[in-house]
């Protein structure tokens, strides 16, 4: 018998994030009030943060399922970790480009080579691109072992990407949490945090789409060899 558990839990977590994307669309774009100083280019501070956040995130989820699948060799817990490097890799692309964008607007240059939040941001996309490498060159068992490790070692480059700007403020990248807090008014706190709940969502809902097709797929296939077996 099929378990129908993964698709109601798809089908809640979709509808819920859906709901949520649109809400928080409305309200960065209809109701957050528009900053003084960078007007309506700000407005994408409110994607960009979300989704690098996020992003990183995904890494994060990814190490604790490589540590889970070392400890106990389940081919599940390999699944959610390459999954959630493969959303957090993309969900890294779209931080580049957002923030390409908004700081060409804002300060008059797609991108600053000298400044350490940006460069190693950068490393750390690069790291995420080799695990696949790294992954399509092993099979079987030692693949998803060689897997594990590297994603449990590639997360030792996150806190290094989150901590570069607090150690070097005099570069172009802003920092808007701070240890006093979130350097913005409530008005747009609010649509801020509102964005960051529909960026997990969408996270959520692309790592159960995967999941629910690679079962099927699975299942598709163990139907096909019992076939060739009773042919």
């Amino acid at each position: 018998m099929t378990d129908a558990r993964p698709s109601r839990r798809l089908a809640v977590t979709g509808g819920v994030s859906a709901a949520l994307v649109l809400l928080a669309t409305y309200g960065v774009f209809f109701v957050a009030p528009e900053d003084a100083d960078q007007g309506i280019i700000q407005k994408i501070f409110y994607f960009h943060v979300a989704i690098a956040i996020v992003g990183l995130g995904a890494f994060g989820v990814a190490a604790i399922y490589g540590i889970r699948y070392l400890r106990s060799r389940d081919e599940r817990f390999d699944e959610i970790s390459s999954i959630s490097i493969g959303i957090g890799l993309a969900f890294s692309v779209l931080v580049v480009i957002t923030g390409s964008i908004w700081a060409k607007a804002s300060w008059g240059t797609w991108w600053v080579w000298t400044d350490p939040r940006l460069v190693t941001f950068l490393i750390v996309l690069l790291l995420y691109a080799a695990y696949f490498v790294l992954r399509s060159s092993a099979e079987g068992e030692r693949q998803a072992r060689y897997s594990a490790v590297y994603s449990v070692a590639a997360f030792a480059s996150v806190p290094l990407s989150f901590y570069s700007v607090r150690v070097a403020r005099s570069f172009v990248h802003p920092v808007v949490f701070t240890q006093n807090g979130a350097d913005m008014p409530n008005s747009m706190l609010i649509w801020f945090v509102v964005t960051l709940l529909a960026t997990v969502g969408v996270f959520l809902t692309l790592l159960q789409i995967e999941l629910v097709q690679r079962r099927a797929d699975r299942a598709l296939r163990r139907v096909k060899a019992r076939l060739e077996a009773t042919a």
